[in-house]
């Protein structure tokens, strides 16, 4: 059944189908040639996976990033970076890193991120004579912090895959997301000093104080939406409903910079970008009968155990192998196939569901800077007109840092489980 299932899912893979229907072409072909169950089995399981309270949030963290990005806030949030760092060595590049941050809890994507961001800063850091290549790998690096700091739309779809609550998963990526933030501002300061890039001017305290201002109100939403759920007021799935009002106010009643056909557009952008994944999970559903209905977590762990029983290297494996499906695979097919097989056998080890989903969101997300596959490394090229080989090239001193994160947060549970522990209390 095993060489059924993923053979049918690469072999359609391979002939360019859609991802979600190669995982339901593989649960066909396994249910057909290995098994007697109903088909009806299929469509059941899709109905279950998706009669989900939690997975509604997914297209409300979307529609609240794309009426918040419409309302012009990305500049507010760069100028509000500049203000705060933008004076140091490399303070331009270094403020991109810092909006990505603040833009990432605001739409929790990390496509949304890169593109709102580097449509803005890349021009600017040609202008100061910044290499190309490494702004473009920086402002890809960057992007990536969207799926990672909450609310995270990854975690979204591993705690919907997973069963775990989506609340805690937002905190525990908060730590995370901040330490490789850091980092890459680290590596932005190393190398603005090596090749002598500008530095940027001294804001004076009034330009310093509109800045803030102009800022504050969209830096309200993931205040909002992490102190509701830390409180108690709504869930993660409400806190989206309440994300998207907040926009809406935003962009039509204080700003004015949203008229209807925006908001059209936004519905429509909305619907498109959330039923892939949706469309994904819905077919995970027959994935995860079939895969316990083969027994295929018992399979891998007996594999895995045949050929080391030192947690240290099993954690090690699964990163690797994490590492390499990213750079081939889009993170929303990950999740429904790997956390069904890989999860059952990490808890047996002692590592907690909420352990793991910041590993794998972490080890997905350094797969968006690599190639072949790189979604916010393409990105960052489409705005830039860059060779992605190139960028990726002077990306590699980002991803190192990402690693040094990922190993921490592998092997430091801490990292991950310390704010989440908070809301128990």
């Amino acid at each position: 059944m095993l060489l059924i299932l993923f053979g049918v899912f690469f072999l359609a893979m391979l002939i360019n189908i859609p991802i979600a229907f190669c995982v339901g072409l593989g649960v066909l072909g396994a249910m057909v040639f290995t098994t007697n169950l109903p088909l009806s089995v299929i469509p059941l399981k899709m109905y279950s996976m998706m009669n989900s309270f939690p997975l509604l949030a997914i297209p409300l963290y979307i529609m609240a990033g794309s009426i918040m990005n419409k309302s012009g806030i990305t500049i507010r949030l760069i100028n509000l970076a500049k203000v705060m760092i933008g004076f140091a060595k490399g303070g331009l590049g270094m403020a991109a890193v810092l909006a990505s941050m603040f833009f990432g809890g605001v739409s929790g994507s990390s496509l949304a991120d890169t593109a709102a961001i580097g449509s803005v800063v890349l021009p600017e850091m040609k202008k100061e004579g910044y290499d190309e290549n490494f702004s473009a790998g920086l402002i890809a690096s960057a992007g990536t912090l969207g799926g990672i700091i909450p609310p995270s739309i990854s975690m979204v779809l591993y705690g919907v895959v997973s069963g775990t609550s989506i609340a805690k998963l937002f905190l525990a990526g908060a730590v995370p997301g901040i330490l490789l933030g850091i980092f890459f501002m680290f590596v932005t300061y190393v190398f603005a000093r090596k090749n002598k890039y500008p530095v940027g001017p001294k804001p004076n305290l009034r330009k310093a104080a509109k800045a803030i201002f102009k800022a504050l109100l969209p830096l309200g939403m993931p205040v909002i939406i992490i102190g509701g759920i830390y409180g108690g007021i709504f869930t993660a799935t409400e806190a989206g409903i309440i994300a998207l009002i907040y926009a809406l106010i935003l962009g039509v009643f204080i700003y004015r910079t949203i008229k209807l056909k925006d908001i059209v557009k936004a519905i429509i952008d909305t619907v498109e970008t959330s039923s892939i994944p949706c469309l994904i999970i819905a077919f995970s559903g027959s994935f995860a009968f079939i895969n316990s209905y083969a027994e295929i977590p018992r399979t891998v762990s007996t594999f895995i155990y045949s050929i080391t029983s030192s947690k240290i290297v099993i954690m090690l494996l699964i990163n690797l192998m994490l590492l390499i499906i990213g750079m081939f695979m889009d993170g929303a097919a990950v999740y429904p196939i790997i956390v069904p097989i890989f999860l059952p056998i990490l808890i047996q080890m002692g590592i907690s569901p909420l352990h793991f989903g910041v590993i794998i969101v972490l080890n997905l997300s350094i797969g968006l800077i690599t190639p072949p596959v790189g979604g916010t490394l393409y990105t960052a090229c489409a705005i830039s007109g860059l060779q992605p080989l190139a960028v990726a090239r002077k990306a590699v001193p980002f991803i190192v840092v990402a690693l040094l994160v990922l190993m921490a947060a592998t092997f430091i549970p801490w990292v991950s489980e310390f704010l989440p522990s908070l809301m128990s209390r």
